[in-house]
């Protein structure tokens, strides 16, 4: 295999010359389908840009770093991890993988050319997209959702047939151009501003039960602690546990009067365990927990921050990779809180991460919590992965009272 950058640059045009004659007639089937009407076989920019996509071959040290079928190029940072090899902080803003954008760290520069290929329309790619552009939107969201996802798919097909990019995929081991990747890609050129906020406003109106039954739950919840999500202390300490060291550190440095603030401040920045009365501990964690460990502010406020920040993400898949950061924050969490005490963390089941999850949802106060998965679910590719795991999760949420 370490000779196809050769062979490949050899036959380019012979690939090319047995390719030219018939590479409109999947494109104009789909075109038909879309009842658009567009003359696709007098595309001046067809060989151009088929030779541009061919010429760009993946280098021989990159065939080890391919990802598998299963995992698309939207993979989500837990799969790019296993893919660069780095550590990612969890709480980082991640630039998001899609094949419109080319920043992201762990794509290879064969990737991003690629992708750049791709997300570059010319000929009847562009009259075909702009075609749909002039289509009026249904005001439905069934209506809406049906449309959509019929020219998305229409589209991919487009590309494929266009390319070849079977062929292509074929010949460069290139894994990552799969038709779940190709979904995002045309999913991601589809969602604009326009399109992006009509959805939503659409969807939003249609929701208003679902949303306003949410939120409700969401008032209720707002004094509650970890404990009352039934979330174990084995994870992290409840709310009650942490207010009552907190109070018993408060009183201890108030009733040292002898002692500058500076000096309380330093002398006091942890609990000593002696000083907790641990028959009074609501929870009752192992004492040896409880030394030095002081939260200001709910354990999983970073899952928190990052789930509150789907409302902000423009297309499904950006809210999705969100999703996945939040997820990715509740781990952190977890992890930390053991490492601090050199211990492995407990199995988190299912059942233990809905809570966890219901807890952060809860306490993000989520705006139309109901109509975001709603766009995530519609117009996510591949459920199958990580990311449906945790929608599902995110849908479970949505029936605990």
């Amino acid at each position: 295999m370490g000779n196809n950058q050769v062979n490949q640059s050899d036959n380019i045009y012979d690939i090319y010359k047995n390719y030219q004659n018939h590479w409109y007639v999947g494109v104009e089937r789909e075109v038909l389908k879309l009842g658009y009407h567009i003359n696709v076989r007098s595309d001046r920019f067809h060989k151009i840009n088929f030779l541009t996509l061919y010429q760009t071959v993946k280098p021989y040290h990159e065939q080890n770093n391919t990802i598998s079928t299963n995992e698309s190029l939207f993979a989500t940072e837990l799969e790019n991890i296993k893919r660069s090899k780095n550590t990612i902080h969890p709480s980082k803003e991640f630039q998001v993988t899609t094949l419109l954008q080319d920043c992201d760290p762990c794509l290879q520069d064969y990737e991003k050319q690629v992708i750049n290929q791709l997300s570059t329309l010319s000929g009847c790619l562009l009259d075909i997209f702009q075609a749909f552009r002039r289509t009026q939107l249904p005001n439905t969201s069934h209506e809406l959702d049906t449309m959509l996802i019929k020219f998305r798919d229409s589209y991919v097909q487009i590309l494929i047939h266009y390319y070849n990019l079977r062929h292509y995929a074929m010949i460069n081991q290139c894994q990552f151009l799969n038709f779940q990747s190709l979904q995002c890609l045309v999913t991601n050129m589809i969602f604009n501003d326009e399109i992006s906020t009509y959805v939503y406003q659409i969807k939003k109106q249609e929701q208003i039960q679902e949303n306003q039954k949410i939120h409700f739950k969401f008032i209720q919840s707002q004094k509650k602690t970890l404990s009352d999500f039934g979330i174990s202390n084995k994870f992290c300490l409840d709310c009650t546990t942490r207010d009552y060291i907190q109070i018993k550190r408060s009183t201890k440095i108030n009733t040292n009067t002898s002692i500058t603030n500076q000096i309380q401040q330093i002398n006091y920045e942890t609990l000593i365990i002696e000083d907790v009365d641990i028959t009074q501990l609501p929870s009752r964690p192992q004492a040896r927990l409880l030394s030095g460990t002081f939260f200001h502010q709910s354990p999983f406020e970073k899952a928190i921050q990052a789930l509150q920040l789907i409302q902000f993400r423009q297309t499904p898949h950006h809210k999705v990779k969100q999703l996945v950061i939040c997820f990715q924050c509740i781990y952190s969490t977890i992890m930390d809180y053991y490492q601090q005490f050199a211990q492995q963390p407990s199995n988190l089941s299912t059942d233990e991460l809905i809570s966890v999850f219901n807890y952060v949802i809860c306490k993000s106060k989520l705006q139309n919590p109901y109509t975001h998965f709603d766009m995530m679910q519609k117009y996510i590719g591949n459920l199958d992965g990580v990311e449906g795991i945790y929608l599902t999760i995110m849908e479970a949420t949505f029936q605990i009272d």
